[in-house]
């Protein structure tokens, strides 16, 4: 049994290395003519490194999408943990890297983070234990925001829409509009309760549904495209 143990800790320290830490915090300020709505969502990233089946940085997420409420009769404006409704045009991979300004599935992008909080280094775990002791919000812009969506009907997952951050008053209301929008790293607490407002989430996690209710994405829509981890990751 000791062996055993000696051997699976053997591997644990050969296949995973170092792991840092970071928590984001994104803050959406939005204009109303009920006044400024504002409220914010704080998800952890963690990266570790691996070296099988080759070396490399993996990642995950621990959070949930943010929620801001805009009033009674309005549909919700909510910011997800992804990003990959709009696929980035570029004619080469070089091109293609320089336009991402949210990852796909790891937070904020490296030429986003670059820019708030200067110029990375060659190790990536380096880069996150010094974002991690940073402070102080920094104004973005709705061309560095991961997907947004809202719905038609809050109790309804099939009725998720895609937002155009450029243009909330299409969907939100003719008077809605952005005030301001922050991203900071911060030791906050990770936010919870999302799954008290979108209600159907935990059903739609345990069975792995997309928000169209299939099993797997075959669809070029939003809601068969989207699943619950898009919303939340981690949570218990």
């Amino acid at each position: 049994m000791l062996a055993a143990l000696a051997t699976a800790a053997f591997v644990v320290a050969r296949y995973y290395f170092r792991t840092e830490s970071y928590r984001y915090k994104l803050t959406f300020a939005v204009n109303t003519s009920e006044g400024v709505k504002r409220g914010s969502s704080v998800i952890e990233a963690t990266f570790w490194e691996v070296s099988f089946p080759e070396h490399g940085v993996m990642h995950k997420l621990h959070g949930e999408a943010l929620y801001l409420d805009l009033g009674a009769g309005r549909r919700p404006l909510i910011a997800l943990l992804t990003s990959q409704l709009h696929p980035i045009q570029a004619k080469n991979y070089g091109e293609y890297q320089k336009k991402i300004r949210w990852s796909r599935d790891a937070g904020p992008g490296d030429n986003l983070l670059t820019e708030l909080y200067g110029p990375q280094s060659e190790d990536v775990l380096d880069d996150i234990s010094r974002l991690a002791r940073m402070r102080g919000a920094h104004r973005i812009t709705p061309g560095d925001l991961p997907d947004l969506v809202t719905f038609a009907d809050i109790k309804d997952p099939k009725s998720v829409i895609d937002l155009d951050p450029n243009d909330l008053k299409a969907t939100l209301g003719p008077d809605v509009s952005w005030n301001e929008i922050t991203l900071e790293s911060t030791d906050e607490p990770v936010t919870e309760g999302i799954e008290k407002k979108l209600t159907w989430l935990p059903a739609y996690n345990s069975k792995g549904a997309t928000l169209d209710g299939s099993p797997y994405s075959s669809k070029n829509t939003v809601a068969n495209i989207l699943y619950p981890w898009d919303f939340y990751q981690n949570v218990d």
